[in-house]
């Protein structure tokens, strides 16, 4: 019972151990932080506060992180001390990229395999590091191939799951020089995954990281997995567009479990070592046909000829709660027709505690949608139009 406790404990000091861990905390804040500049940019208000994106990804990443863990432990794969340092790095260099959209467990896994498969075989003055190059030359790459393609397949789940919960509206320039809207769907989750560390040499102390001995055959460890994801979106809406986009992770992931299960048959390391470089060009590639998509596609959300174009909604206000969904129009309001920002806030000002709004959805469908301002209710609703409408304010005031 001590023994198994001792285990667990080190297990959890070896995730606080972790310099990877408050990396991806600084790049939480730091990510979420440029979200809610970007949208202030954009409409002089914020959609999502800093820390309500940062809490929003709180629940999905222990989730996932503990489904991640049952599998792996079920799985019995275990990687070695000098592997998760290896591993550790790969993050590490996609974390100094400093873009959200590659920090990605393909990458990281990529950049790992390579490196491992070509490490040359040296020695330095450190134990510590000699134990952990013999660690590399002698992984288990079985366990590593399962452990990479159940990490693909937990990025894929969280960016279909909840890739489009809170994307970020922004006003953007088209290649023309207008003005157009998009959502950025960003988001960096950070699983704690549990999984078995070999641990033959015990010393029944607290070493350096990554990993603690505790005098079992086999310890845990728990390990910070980053995903972060960031997809400019402007062809299309949102939750079509990241659907898309889980769906090449999970090909990406079939691949990865392909040459998986062919090593089981045929040991040889090379195996996952290409699906691994697979992973790595795939998530390259993707952000590649991204770029694309804005580059060849028609944008989505454009000026209407009669009314304003909704581009997103604040969460909680009038608009949100009336239904006002992005890529709307609306035409009408107080049975008055619009044509800009200004029109739009005169209209609302004839009737100071009910709105009424004339409503084309994306499929051409007319509605009305009704509901009653409260006093807490900003003076805007929470409707963010692709018109800036300090923009067009200045526009009237120099007439």
């Amino acid at each position: 019972m001590v023994d198994s406790l001792k285990v667990i404990l080190y297990g959890i000091a070896s995730f606080f151990l972790n310099p990877i861990l408050y990396l991806l905390f600084i790049a939480l804040f730091v990510y979420s932080a440029q979200r809610v500049r970007r949208e202030r940019r954009s409409f002089r208000v914020k959609a999502y506060g800093m820390f309500n994106s940062i809490f929003a990804s709180i629940g999905p990443s222990l989730l996932i992180g503990m489904m991640v863990s049952v599998v792996l432990v079920l799985a019995g794969v275990s990687l070695k001390p000098g592997v998760l340092v290896l591993f550790s790095a790969g993050y590490l260099v996609t974390l100094l990229i400093c873009q959200q959209r590659f920090l990605s467990p393909a990458l990281a896994s990529g950049i790992t395999l390579a490196a491992a498969y070509f490490m040359p075989v040296i020695h330095t003055d450190y134990p510590l590091v000699n134990s952990w190059i013999i660690d590399i030359h002698r992984m288990d790459y079985l366990s590593f191939g399962i452990f990479m393609t159940i990490c693909l397949l937990a990025e894929t789940a969280l960016v279909f799951f909840w890739g489009a919960s809170q994307t970020s509206p922004r006003l953007i320039s088209s290649h023309r020089g207008g003005l157009v809207g998009a959502h950025e769907a960003c988001q960096l989750w950070i699983a704690p995954i549990l999984f078995l560390v070999p641990m033959p040499d015990a010393v029944g102390a607290i070493g350096h990281w990554p990993f603690v001995s505790s005098g079992a055959s086999f310890g845990f460890a728990l390990f910070p997995l980053g995903i972060g994801f960031a997809q400019l979106i402007t062809h299309e809406l949102p939750a079509f567009a990241t659907r898309q986009t889980s769906r090449w992770m999970l090909l990406t992931a079939c691949a990865t479990a392909i040459f998986s299960g062919v090593f089981y048959f045929i040991h040889l390391p090379l195996l996952i070592v290409i699906g691994g470089l697979i992973a790595l060009v795939s998530r390259l590639t993707l952000v590649w046909y991204h770029h694309h998509l804005r580059e060849t596609r028609p944008f989505c959300f454009l000026m209407p000829n009669n009314g304003l174009r909704v581009i997103g909604t604040i969460p909680h206000s009038l608009g949100a709660r009336m239904g006002i969904e992005p890529g709307e129009e609306i035409c009408r309001v107080n049975d008055q027709e619009i044509s800009s920002v200004y029109e739009f806030y005169e209209a609302l000002q004839k009737h100071a505690a009910y709105c009424k709004l004339e409503v084309i959805d994306r499929f051409g469908q007319q509605r009305f949608a009704k509901g009653p301002i409260h006093e807490d209710d900003d003076h805007k609703i929470g409707l963010l139009f692709l018109e800036s409408d300090h923009w067009k304010f200045n526009q009237k005031t120099n007439l």
